[in-house]
């Protein structure tokens, strides 16, 4: 009997039969595992914080129900797109894992503020990056495309006739206010349009009714209230600009940097262009 024990074609065969066993055990364990959607208690409250932040009020019991149904049904939609490999060669799916890469590699936590004799000597090195622009305050009249036959023969009428005790009961009706206070060019190119901003900082600034100039809306009359020139303001009063843009700019050096330090472990290689 325990002769062919000692046999090698015996310690084959059990062998062989253990690890037939072992491997249906761990083939059966992964098999649940992948079909085996875990709730843990973190991913309920993850997900009623959500609900609670875009609702503004605490989930219900059916709420969170719902909640985790969409959580499960993601889950087994995801997993099943893998099983078929969809999730192979998708440009989609390569852009926002891409991103969410860059995400990690990119440093949330914002860098140190140098002492101030740097701060100082990195803004002296930058003085024209912080110039204050020109700024125009202005009152308007404003003419609709839609409400008139002749609207530059209709402008042409009320410049005539407007002066500062009527002038805003003349023009139509604007969809935001008729007095604006300082804006630069830039900042009023965004809101009315280039060809408004470039007419009404060419005017001179006389206080009297101008116009008309052409918006994005339609016509103005326009009325400069109050001017003042570009100027280089001091280290004090540019101090919060001048900090933001230094973490701003330290950060996506760094940023820059890691990634760089990332792309040069990999190799490129391209193939012959037919």
């Amino acid at each position: 009997m325990t002769n062919w024990l000692r046999e090698p074609l015996v310690h084959f065969i059990i062998l062989g039969a253990g690890l037939f066993l072992v491997h249906g055990v761990w083939e059966n364990s992964v098999s649940k595992s992948d079909y085996t959607v875990e709730i843990s208690a973190a991913e309920i409250e993850r997900q009623a914080a959500i609900f609670a932040s875009e609702n503004q009020r605490q989930p219900t019991d059916e709420d969170i129900q719902g909640l985790l149904f969409s959580h499960v049904e993601e889950q087994v939609l995801m997993r099943e797109a893998q099983r078929l490999g969809l999730d192979e060669d998708d440009t989609i799916i390569r852009r926002r894992l891409a991103q969410k890469m860059r995400f990690m590699i990119e440093d949330s936590a914002p860098p140190t503020l140098p002492r101030e004799k740097e701060l100082r000597e990195w803004f002296e090195a930058r003085h024209d990056e912080f110039l204050v622009l020109e700024q125009r305050a202005f009152s308007h009249i404003y003419l609709s495309p839609g409400q008139h036959d002749d609207i530059e023969a209709d402008a042409q009428i009320i410049l005539t006739a407007v002066n500062d005790a009527n002038w805003k009961s003349q023009g139509d009706p604007f969809i935001e206010q008729s007095e604006y206070p300082l804006v630069d060019k830039i900042a009023l190119s965004r809101k009315f349009g280039r060809n408004f901003a470039q007419g009404l900082f060419a005017m001179p600034s006389n206080q009297s009714w101008q116009g008309p100039i052409e918006s994005s809306f339609g016509l103005h009359l326009v009325r400069i209230d109050e001017q003042t020139d570009q100027r280089a303001p001091s280290f004090e009063e540019a101090r919060p600009d001048i900090e933001k843009k230094w973490i701003d700019q330290t950060s996506r050096r760094a940023n820059h940097d890691r990634l760089e330090a990332l792309l040069k472990k990999y190799k490129v290689e391209v193939g012959d262009v037919q």
